[in-house]
C-alpha cells in the first residue's frame, strides 16, 4: 500500500498528484502554521527533498522532512517534530490513525486502485439479506473509494453503517465529524439506538494483514469478513494459534519476578497514564519492574537485558513485535497484565490491543481487583503468591549492606550479584602496585603473545 509517482509527475504536478501537496498547503494556511514537518516512511524518502521543495513554493515557508522516525513510520513522530520546536506534521503513507496530544496533524492517504464494481457485487452477494446489520471498516489506502461505495450500496441496505476515519485527512469524506462517535483504533461510528455491537457482523476492505487482524480482535461483531484478492472470506480471529499462544504468555507474566516495561511510543496520547497504571499493578503483585526506552524494539535490545523475565510493551497496536517468536523472553501487552492480575477482568470475545481502551473513560475499563488467594502455576506447578502477606509487613524495614553487594533485593541486583563475572572490579589493598605494562596486541582470535601465533 504505498504511493507510487512518475518522475515527471512529480516534477509537472497535475490534478492527480498522489502526495496532495496543494491541500497540504491549504491546511497549513488553515491552520496557520509556520514551522511544518513533512513525515514519510522509508519507501517514500527518495521523493521526500522534490515534495518538500513543491511545498515550499506553495507557502513561501520552510519545511523540514523527518526520516528514520523514533517507533514506527505508521504513528507521528512528534517527539522528533518537537526537536525543531515544530507547530504541525503532515504525515503520508500508512497510518495506524493513533491519536496524538501535542501538535495538529494531517495525514495525506496512500491511494491503492481498486475495481468499485467488484466490490460491489462480491458484498451484495455475501449479504444477501438486505434487512442484515452490517458495519463497513476499510483500510486507509482504500477511503479515496468509499463515497463512491457508500452510494452504490446504501439504498439496498438499510442498516449498513460505514465507519469513519478519527483523523484530518487528503480525504475529508472519510474524516470523523461527530465527537460523540464510538472510537476503536482510529475508526469512528455510531450505533443505531438501544442495539449493540455484538448484534452486527463486520466487513473490511483490504486484507487480512495486520490492520485486519487488529480490528477483527479488538471489536467483539457476530462475525468478520475481509475482502482480498477479489474474495470476501470470512474469519475467526479468537479461535486461532496466535490467541492460545497469547494465555500461555499470560500465564509466564504470572511467574515472572522482574518484569521491564518497554515504552516503544512517545507521541500516542495517554501513554504516561497506562505506564503508571501498569506500575501500580505490578506494584500492587509485589513484582519489580523496570522502564525501558529503546525507540524501535528488536530482540538484539530487549537481550541485554537478561535479568529480565517478560516483558510488556506500550506500543501502537499495530506493531509486529506481539507476533514474532525471535525475542528471547515474552512480550506481552498492557491488556494481558490485567488479564493476568485483575480478577475483575475476564477474557471473553474481545482481545484489546489499543490501550487506551483499558484506561478510566476508556471502552474496556473495569475497576483493578487484586488477588489476595494463593494459586498454583499452570507452567511449573509450584505455589504462586504464597508468601505476600507475610512480607507486607517488612518492606520498610531497614536493611544492612554487607561489603562487596551492590544492592540488597530480588531483582536485577540478585542477578547481578549471582554472575560469576560483574565486571572490572578495583580490589583495593588487595594486589601489589606495579607500574604499567603494555596489553595484548592482534586480534581477539589470535593475540601476538599467544604461543600458536609465535610458531607462525
Amino acid at each position: 500500500m504505498t504511493i507510487k509517482v512518475p518522475e515527471h509527475e512529480i516534477n509537472n504536478p497535475t490534478e492527480n498528484d498522489p502526495y496532495e501537496v496543494e491541500k497540504c498547503s491549504k491546511w497549513i494556511d488553515a491552520c496557520n502554521l509556520n514551522k511544518v514537518c513533512l513525515q514519510f516512511p522509508d519507501n517514500l524518502l527518495p521523493d521526500s527533498a522534490q515534495i518538500a521543495l513543491r511545498l515550499e513554493k506553495l507557502i513561501n515557508k520552510k519545511v523540514y522532512i523527518l526520516g528514520d522516525t523514533s517507533c514506527g513510520s505508521c504513528c507521528v513522530d512528534e517527539i522528533t517534530a518537537q526537536h525543531i520546536n515544530a507547530d504541525g506534521i503532515i504525515h503520508f503513507g500508512h497510518a495506524c490513525l493513533n491519536p496524538t496530544g501535542r501538535l495538529p496533524v494531517f495525514h495525506v492517504l496512500p491511494k491503492t486502485e481498486i475495481e468499485i464494481n467488484d466490490v460491489i457485487n462480491k458484498f451484495k452477494s455475501n449479504f444477501e439479506d438486505k434487512s442484515k446489520r452490517i458495519l463497513f471498516f476499510y483500510d486507509v489506502a482504500y477511503a479515496y473509494k468509499i463515497e463512491c461505495i457508500q452510494a452504490s450500496l446504501r439504498p439496498f441496505y438499510k442498516n449498513l453503517i460505514f465507519t469513519s476515519l478519527n483523523c484530518t485527512s487528503n480525504v475529508e469524506f472519510t474524516d470523523m465529524k461527530d465527537v460523540s462517535s464510538i472510537i476503536f483504533l482510529g475508526r469512528s461510528f455510531m450505533l443505531e439506538n438501544n442495539f449493540k455491537i455484538e448484534e452486527y457482523e463486520a466487513f473490511f476492505l483490504g486484507s487480512g494483514e495486520k490492520t485486519f487482524t487488529t480490528l477483527a480482535i479488538s471489536i467483539p461483531a457476530k462475525k468478520w469478513y475481509y475482502f482480498e484478492n477479489n474474495t470476501v472470506i470470512e474469519s475467526q480471529a479468537l479461535n486461532t494459534p496466535w490467541l492460545k499462544r497469547r494465555k500461555f504468555l499470560v500465564e509466564k507474566l504470572k511467574d515472572a519476578k522482574v518484569v521491564g516495561i518497554v515504552v516503544a511510543t512517545l507521541g500516542i496520547k495517554d501513554y504516561l497514564k497506562i505506564l503508571t497504571m501498569i506500575k501500580n499493578i505490578l506494584k500492587e503483585k509485589k513484582k519489580k519492574s523496570y522502564i525501558l526506552s529503546v525507540g524501535k524494539i528488536n530482540p538484539m535490545k530487549l537481550a541485554n537485558f537478561p535479568e529480565i523475565d517478560v516483558f510488556v510493551v506500550i506500543s501502537c497496536p499495530e506493531n509486529e513485535v506481539f507476533d514474532s517468536r525471535e525475542f528471547f523472553k515474552p512480550i506481552l501487552t498492557p491488556y494481558e497484565v490485567e488479564l493476568a492480575f485483575n480478577n475483575s477482568r475476564d477474557i471473553c470475545t474481545k482481545y484489546c490491543m489499543d490501550f487506551r481502551q483499558i484506561l478510566p473513560g476508556g471502552l474496556n475499563y473495569v475497576d483493578f481487583k487484586a488477588a489476595a488467594d494463593s494459586d498454583i502455576s499452570l507452567l511449573t506447578g509450584k505455589l504462586r503468591n504464597c508468601d505476600e502477606n507475610l512480607c507486607a509487613d517488612k518492606m520498610n524495614v531497614l536493611a544492612i549492606k554487607d561489603s562487596g553487594v551492590v544492592a540488597i533485593g530480588k531483582a536485577g541486583a540478585e542477578f547481578l550479584h549471582n554472575r560469576s563475572w560483574k565486571g572490572v572490579e578495583q580490589r583495593l589493598g588487595k594486589d601489589a602496585v606495579h607500574s604499567a605494562q603494555i596489553g595484548r596486541s592482534g586480534l581477539p582470535n589470535s593475540y601476538d603473545s599467544e604461543p600458536s601465533t609465535q610458531t607462525k
